[in-house]
């Protein structure tokens, strides 16, 4: 059972950092389109853009980061478990 809600918690991250994502790419974009019009300085726009894609970059690196101890730390516990013939733990 604690297996299962461990998996949900996951996938629930994986979702999360999805939507930061798609964000982010809407944040991009609408920049872009702020760039076109005559008038506008699209350095200013450009140097957004750098920091906005930066940082998107910065927190999927994190999340994979953190995602790669989590998944260690499972693989570690699965090898212990199979070791012992295949017995689960219950406890993390």
């Amino acid at each position: 059972m604690w297996d299962v809600c461990v998996n949900m918690q996951k996938a629930h991250l994986i979702e999360v950092l999805y939507l930061v994502n798609q964000g982010s790419g809407e944040a991009v974009r609408g920049l872009q389109r702020l760039k076109k019009p005559p008038g506008f300085t699209e350095e200013t726009y450009g140097d957004t853009l750098a920091r906005l894609e930066h940082a998107r970059a910065q927190v999927n690196l994190q999340f994979c980061d953190d995602m790669q101890d989590s998944e260690q730390k499972d693989a570690k516990r699965y090898e212990r478990e199979q070791s012992k013939g295949g017995r689960r733990d219950t406890e993390p």
